[in-house]
């Protein structure tokens, strides 16, 4: 698979990601700026699943990021941490794609090092 080219399942995550992004992107708004926790495989010497970040991301997982934007995806308000981590474990849900497109990508990238 190509570092640009998205799997179907990778694209369908990203829009569900996308809508639950724009919500918190609302409260921020709002002014109620929520703690995110990574919902997503962990991540050596840069995130491990179910951290907590209060005042941002740190540096490294901001550059991961942008290496894997899908990433994004998986940080979610601490509000729907208990609904997200159902939805990672419910085959066919957008989360759950989502978690295994991005944690293919990471063994992939791993590999290739």
């Amino acid at each position: 698979m190509s570092g640009t080219k998205k799997t179907q399942a990778e694209t369908t995550a990203m829009t569900a990601a996308g809508a639950e992004a724009r919500v918190a992107a609302g409260k921020a708004k709002e002014g109620k700026k929520e703690p995110v926790a990574y919902v997503g495989p962990d991540i050596k010497n840069i995130a491990v699943n179910g951290t907590v970040y209060i005042d941002g991301l740190p540096e490294p997982l901001q550059e991961k990021i942008r290496d894997v934007p899908a990433l994004k995806g998986l940080l979610v308000p601490v509000s729907g941490l208990a609904a997200a981590g159902v939805a990672i474990a419910t085959q066919g849900t957008a989360l759950n794609h989502l978690y295994h497109a991005v944690s293919a990508r990471l063994q992939e990238q791993q590999k290739n090092r």
